[in-house]
């Protein structure tokens, strides 16, 4: 069953005349006015969670009506205005925001996550409970010495869904792959931190990677920044789900910076309270989150190998290109 549907005049236009229905079929709230109408589209497109959508899960937008609207009675007021819309998204939270909002509280008084200084293997991570909830996701690692004499292993301490475990064993041939170390020779242990509910999908393949590399390279990582997106082989950064919610759960946290897949920085409608408190840093691969979130002496010169081994791979695959051209003289007509 569909959970969205295209954002276009014609649907809004339908949203506007949900509204409209809602307040009839209430019977006791006041009908809206048109900026007040348009706020609600504008949640409507947040909780689609993708550019270009419009949510159709309707039983939750229409609290939202409702609940501006008894805003609006409880004032006295003729209309329902922006304000009124605003102040029930306050107060309607679904339960599982109000349960993404007590992990929040409970994670900063026991100070399960940082959001100061910083620390080797530790990162901030982003999940999303349910559709419309961001939480900080801490993920820890730590390398030593393979104990094996065959290879290394990556063990990974938390409830895991079969994607999350997946990406957790990709990990290792997407380090290899993009700063060419590799790990058989280490035993690398990852823990998501009080992850009790479970990890599912992949899209802290980023964190786990640089959590993985500041461990085995000895590298602070800021403790102001969170992150989110998943990873190909290539090392690039792949759009994830929740971008919105897990910008806002950053920002709630007393993060200062986040950074998400460049693919997804059209899918950001973040509300107004946050858009000051936090910095979004749309990134493409692996070395350019390497390069916001490591810290410290050593980051430069790594940093520095990083990018001249790539060069180097792009100087050595050109006279192969080359060498199969000329070999094969019919190929370059095409």
């Amino acid at each position: 069953m569909k959970d969205t549907m295209k954002d276009t005049p014609e649907n809004r236009k339908k949203l506007g005349q949900f509204v409209a229905q809602e307040v009839e079929n209430d019977g006791r709230i006041p009908h809206f006015t048109k900026e007040a109408v348009a706020e609600v589209i504008k949640e409507a497109q947040r909780r689609a969670g993708k550019k270009d959508s419009l949510t159709l899960k309707l039983r939750d937008l229409g609290g939202l009506v409702r609940a501006a609207g008894d805003v609006a009675v409880e004032e006295d007021a003729s209309e329902v205005t922006v304000e009124h819309v605003y102040e029930a998204k306050k107060q309607s939270r679904t339960l599982e925001q109000q349960i993404a909002d007590r992990y929040i509280v409970q994670r900063k008084e026991y100070s399960v996550f940082n959001n100061e200084g910083s620390a080797i293997g530790c990162i901030n991570g982003l999940a999303v409970i349910g559709n419309s909830s961001g939480i900080v996701l801490p993920i820890a690692a730590e390398a030593a010495p393979s104990q094996s004499k065959e290879e290394g292993k990556i063990i990974a301490a938390g409830k895991l869904g079969d994607i999350a475990k997946e990406a957790v064993q990709n990990v290792g041939a997407i380090i290899k792959k993009s700063i060419g170390k590799d790990i058989s020779n280490y035993d690398i242990h990852i823990q998501f931190v009080q992850s009790y509910d479970g990890v599912e999908g992949d899209s802290a393949s980023v964190s786990m990677a640089t959590a993985i590399i500041s461990a085995i390279e000895d590298i602070p990582i800021d403790q102001t920044l969170a992150l989110t997106g998943s990873l190909s082989v290539r090392g690039n950064v792949l759009p994830v789900g929740g971008v919105t919610y897990k910008i806002e759960a950053a920002a709630e946290s007393g993060m200062k910076r986040v950074l998400i897949p460049a693919s997804n920085k059209d899918d950001v409608l973040i509300e107004k309270r946050y858009q000051d408190k936090i910095e979004i840093i749309p990134v493409n691969t692996l070395i350019e989150v390497l390069e916001y979130a490591l810290v410290g002496p050593k980051k430069e010169k790594f940093i520095k190998d990083l990018k001249q081994n790539k060069i180097e791979k792009i100087k050595d695959i050109i006279p192969k290109a080359s060498d199969i051209l000329n070999s094969n003289p019919s190929s370059s007509k095409n």
